[in-house]
């Protein structure tokens, strides 16, 4: 299986979900998978970023320990991004009424195979 197939297959299992995407630290998008033509994910991801690199920073400041999620929610979608190593993160989109555990459970069971394709 691959990046694009595991992300479809997140999406798909999720309702609500609006897509999902593999993106480095950087703000460089692996692959990503969307449902809406007009939501890119990956430019979303990238901008995101900065708060998965601010959020590690502040965790192991504060002798919190590793950062394992992150989640943002805004008028219109939220956004869980969970870390996959040290420079790459999974993040899933979903619409408000999407369900959040759900996706959370998906996320969490897509990592390990996801880690396999690095």
């Amino acid at each position: 299986m691959d990046f694009k197939t595991l992300l479809q297959k997140i999406v798909e299992n999720v309702d609500g979900a609006i897509g999902a995407a593999v993106i480095g630290e950087d703000g460089i998008a692996i692959e990503q998978f969307t449902t809406k033509a007009d939501f890119d994910i990956t430019a979303a991801g990238a901008e995101y970023s900065t708060i998965i690199s601010s959020a590690k920073k502040a965790s192991k400041s504060f002798g919190l320990g590793k950062t394992n999620e992150v989640l943002i929610s805004t008028e219109k979608a939220t956004m869980i991004m969970m870390m996959m190593d040290k420079n790459l993160f999974v993040t899933l989109a979903l619409n408000l009424d999407g369900n959040l555990g759900r996706g959370r459970l998906e996320l969490k069971k897509a990592i390990p195979e996801l880690e396999k394709l690095i």
